[in-house]
């Protein structure tokens, strides 16, 4: 069934291709579609549903965010349909709108635009934090720079160690370019700089909902930017050696430096060396840590050619989750099948940057990047596979080993205590400010009345056009199912969760009886193993709704168990048990009046 309905799909989609290629001369324009995508509900963030819009590979779609605002997102649609589909075990359904060229054109650009604007109308607020963590670090006398700890810092047991050799390479070819005292009076001017910065009164941005925010370089801005080019010059200056615990490899065939990869090695490391030297002349005030992450890029490429064995910087997050050992073992398909995608990516993205190194001119930072990336998630899965947790990350991985500076001395404690409470005032304005802009609402503005209003907005229809027709078309499913009363819906297809694929391909290979009985629990399940983010449960109740009271009410009775043995074991637990266990009652409710929400979901899983 679940291959029958990606078959159908991708018919589908090979159709269009072919209606949508260009017409004769005189024929009438064919419409384009745009796709309204309804994720049924799951225990989580949306226990309601959610609502998105797809044009072309790219989905448009609200979250909400703590405290209380709706941000934009986009993403690819393999990613969406993976982090909904797949990690959150969630069926997607896609009603196909057909529309004119220019309208879908228009929609295209007004919900690109309007992500762009909200994107950077939250980096506002990102910066306001953030000016107000760099003023707490300096009334402590520290501050936390990215990438200082990519390489060993002075004091340190093993700063007595040789220097790094890609570094002082690197930092004779500075002066062999700029001259023997280039590089210490560089270091001088920009201690200077630092030292004669001084706090100024932040201003209070303003915003409208359409147009972009004015950029703003606040005083903390400017401190970390130019405490950061003093931690890199003062590297690249003693080329201490890069921290090994900075780098992730592993002995796998795959990482093993082949012939063909010196040549790729030597030629990125010579590119790399060039754009460093280049960047030194960098007019823009934040090149230090672009200059901290190229040198440690450029040790590990030049550890890589001596060692025989690709190396990268570690791109995980420091407080990426990491999947236990033990539960790793009750899911060692989905770790082989990890494993193997991951290594597929590894060989493609290798296969790439080569590529780009025959085509283009300069440090190929982009491809690098993906390959960066993909070793990353190879060798987490790899390490796994040998019985190391498996870290796991969902977002882009970027290396920044963050390390903390001491702080130049620049004004009395009472002076940055003024400007410190003037900076929290003005993250509250700035948070203020989106709230009334972008407020999340239950009823009133969610994702689904956002997108709909949004999306009348793009197609420049009447007030009327798709408000909700009903006082229920908040709801994420009922909007879904009246779409077809504000739009022409030409077609509905269903991409099932991960767990429903699965099932369905089970009962097409098995008894289907047999595989019913082992799969309808959590215990004897095949498919799922308990995710410690899920609530407590016993049965699956999304399959048949003729048994659902019945397996909710069993559901309803295990979650008040797990709640009593939590409470017996609070001081232990640490409530994690009881919340667990409230949680599975709570979801079990709707189970007695023959509704679904939970369906389980997963820590990690190969892409499908």
């Amino acid at each position: 069934m679940a291959h029958a309905v990606w078959r159908e799909y991708a018919g589908v989609l090979g159709c269009l291709a072919i209606i949508l290629a260009p017409a004769s001369a005189g024929a009438e324009p064919l419409p384009r579609f745009v796709d309204y995508l309804y994720v049924d509900a799951n225990e989580g963030g949306s226990a309601g549903g959610h609502t998105a819009l797809r044009l072309g590979d790219q989905v448009f779609h609200y979250e909400y965010r703590p405290p209380g605002i709706l941000i934009a997102r986009r993403d690819t649609f393999d990613h969406f349909r993976f982090a909904y589909g797949t990690l959150e075990n969630r069926t997607i359904e896609i009603s196909r709108i057909p529309v004119a060229a220019d309208d879908y054109e228009r929609v295209l650009e007004y919900f690109s635009r309007g992500h762009l604007i909200r994107g950077q109308q939250m980096e506002v607020l990102e910066q306001a934090r953030s000016d107000r963590r760099i003023l707490e670090q300096l009334i402590q006398g520290v501050v936390e720079i990215e990438g200082a700890g990519f390489f060993i810092q002075r004091g340190d047991a093993e700063a007595s160690v040789d220097s790094e050799p890609a570094i002082a390479a690197l930092r004779r070819r500075v002066e062999e370019q700029y001259g023997p005292g280039f590089l210490d009076d560089r270091l001088a001017k920009a201690r200077r700089e630092l030292a004669g910065l001084v706090p100024d009164d932040p201003t209070l941005p303003t915003f409208a909902e359409a147009s972009m925010p004015p950029p703003t370089y606040t005083f903390p801005d400017r401190y970390r930017d130019t405490l950061t080019i003093v931690t890199a010059l003062e590297v690249l200056h003693a080329a201490p050696p890069l921290d090994r615990m900075a780098t992730v490899t592993v002995a796998d065939p795959l990482l093993e430096v082949r012939e063909t990869d010196q040549k790729t090695l030597e030629q990125l490391t010579s590119a790399l060396t060039a754009s460093l030297v280049r960047l030194l002349h960098s007019e823009r005030p934040d090149w230090g840590f672009p200059l901290l992450l190229g040198m440690a890029r450029l040790a590990t490429l030049d550890r890589a050619r001596h060692e025989g064995r690709w190396i990268f910087l570690d791109g995980f997050p420091g407080d990426a989750e990491v999947v236990d050992p033990g539960r790793l073992t009750k899911r060692s398909r989905a770790l082989a099948g990890l494993v193997e995608e991951t290594r597929t990516a590894v060989e493609r993205t290798r296969a790439q940057l080569a590529t780009t190194l025959d085509s283009d001119v300069g440090f190929p930072e982009v491809s690098y990047t993906r390959l960066e990336e993909a070793g990353n998630r190879f060798i987490a899965a790899r390490r796994a596979l040998d019985g190391a947790g498996l870290r796991v990350a969902a977002t882009g991985l970027r290396p920044s080993r963050p390390a903390v500076r001491q702080a130049t001395p620049l004004a009395d404690p009472a002076m940055l205590q003024s400007h410190l409470a003037a900076a929290e005032a003005r993250e509250q304005a700035v948070l203020a400010e989106l709230r009334r802009l972008y407020g999340y609402h239950l009823i009133t503005r969610n994702c689904v009345t956002e997108l709909s209003q949004e999306l009348e907005r793009a197609l420049v229809l009447p007030s009327d056009g798709i408000n909700p027709a009903g006082p229920l078309d908040f709801i994420p499913f009922v909007s879904a199912m009246t779409l077809g009363d504000a739009y022409p819906v030409s077609g509905v297809l269903r991409i099932p969760s991960a767990r429903r694929a699965d099932l369905e391909h089970l009962y097409e290979t098995g008894n289907p009886l047999r595989v019913y009985a082992r799969e309808s629990n959590v215990v004897t399940s095949t498919l799922y193993h308990r995710n410690p983010h899920d609530s407590i449960f016993l049965f699956f109740t999304d399959d048949l709704v003729i048994t659902r009271p019945i397996f909710g009410a069993v559901n309803l009775l295990v979650g008040l168990g797990a709640s009593m043995v939590g409470l017996a074991l609070w001081p232990a637990a640490g409530g994690a048990t009881v919340t667990a266990g409230l949680k599975g009652m709570l979801f079990s409710l709707p189970e007695l009046f023959f509704q679904n929400i939970r369906k389980g979901s997963y820590e990690f899983a190969p892409e499908r």
